[in-house]
């Protein structure tokens, strides 16, 4: 391999032959971390990436794979795949990651290991993810993707259609922008509701590229899309299911992630068990009221604005007994002793509804209410307000 291990070197072309989208993105700080030693960095990569790169590094050239000159740089390296595969699509042998399935950790780390153990005079940092620029869009809207390189890590195609209702019932004013690739599930055909506030993206990469920039939020699986968001800094919801987020988490600042397999599935998966697995649990027990409740959450932290409306936490059924209200799910139970005539009422009047109004809570009630609230009983439904005023 003609690795460079001076001090100071002129050109590297790096390549990132094998893996998905989202993988490519897991490598783009430890491409950054280059910088330190070369001069000239070059990267290649697959074809229709390549105007998407070359808008949005920085101080970066991105060339195609295909149509590379090896002899025009000084080092040439292959950051392959974590975890490795064996497979002819490398266009070297690539770098050696030590900490391969040995360190619990993102697998942006684990390039960064790779990049450090590649080349000693190389420090590494722990800076910000090189996020691209937002655009400012013209509408106010969010996108959603169903899909998934690996369709058995996609949550069901119904659940993604009430979800899109779910929300359009509480923001009519949100558009869904829908991205839909050749092999993606569509959610048309399961819509009940008419009039729903949706378009579909079926461009290439470019054009989801820049629906997903300038999104309020993004909806996705454990899917390059969704990594696609978090190389922009979008909020994002994600599910995954067989595939734990551990080493291939979304990685923007804000993100709500609901991991099925917990309380549903202690099966470790494997490639063979994914595609013999009858009834995905891990997914299909995760329903649309779920998913909407983690929405609510992710939209309280980006968005700061008060709300009257609050939802309650569907992972929870509500028991009353006398002056106790039990909240109880697959892996907690609280009780709760409402003695005051006032608070039990309001509770009694309003705790089953959804969503419910709090303007006329009793005041002495508040300080409950709020531990409740710590104990992600229920969840604020916040508005758009500021963003519809602008």
């Amino acid at each position: 391999m003609n690795t460079e291990k001076s001090a100071v070197a002129d050109s590297i072309l790096v390549y990132k032959s094998y893996g998905g989208i989202g993988d490519i993105f897991f490598t783009l700080p430890s491409i950054y971390m280059l910088k330190q030693q070369f001069k000239t960095i070059t990267f290649a990569t697959q074809p229709r990436l390549v105007n998407l790169f070359q808008t949005h590094l920085k101080g970066i050239s991105v060339i195609d794979e295909n149509s590379v000159d090896e002899s025009n740089y000084d080092t040439v390296i292959e950051l392959g795949n974590y975890p490795r595969f064996n497979n002819d699509l490398e266009k070297r042998p690539q770098i050696v990651y030590h900490t391969h399935k040995k360190v619990k950790q993102h697998s942006i780390e684990h390039y960064k290991d790779g990049i450090v153990a590649e080349f000693p005079h190389i420090k590494k940092t722990n800076e910000r993810y090189p996020y691209f620029d937002k655009v400012e869009a013209s509408e106010l809207y969010y996108t959603i993707h169903p899909g998934a390189g690996f369709l058995l890590k996609a949550w069901p195609i119904d659940y993604y259609a009430e979800l899109i209702e779910l929300i359009n019932e509480c923001y009519p004013y949100l558009k869904a922008k829908i991205i839909i690739g050749p092999n993606d599930p569509n959610p048309e055909p399961h819509f009940k509701t008419s009039n729903l506030n949706y378009e579909l993206v079926t461009g290439d990469i470019d054009e989801v590229a820049l629906a997903v920039s300038g999104a309020q939020f993004h909806i996705g699986n454990d899917a390059g899309i969704t990594h696609l968001a978090g190389a922009f800094n979008i909020p994002i919801l994600t599910i995954y299911g067989p595939t734990g987020p551990g080493s291939w988490g979304a990685f923007s600042e804000h993100v709500e992630l609901i991991w099925g397999k917990r309380g549903n599935c202690s099966l470790r998966c494997n490639y063979n068990v994914i595609l013999n697995c009858e009834d995905r649990v891990c997914l299909n027990n995760v329903k649309p009221s779920k998913m909407m409740f983690y929405l609510m959450k992710l939209l309280n932290r980006i968005l700061n604005e008060t709300s009257n409306m609050y939802m309650l936490n569907p992972d929870y059924q509500i028991h009353i007994e006398d002056d106790s209200f039990i909240f109880k799910s697959h892996e907690n139970e609280y009780l709760i002793e409402i003695s005051d005539l006032d608070s039990r009422t309001f509770m009694l009047d309003h705790v089953k509804q959804i969503p419910f109004d709090i303007k006329h809570m009793p005041s002495q009630f508040k300080s409950v209410f709020d531990a409740m609230l710590q104990l992600h009983l229920f969840a604020a439904i916040p508005e758009f307000i500021s963003k519809v005023k602008s």
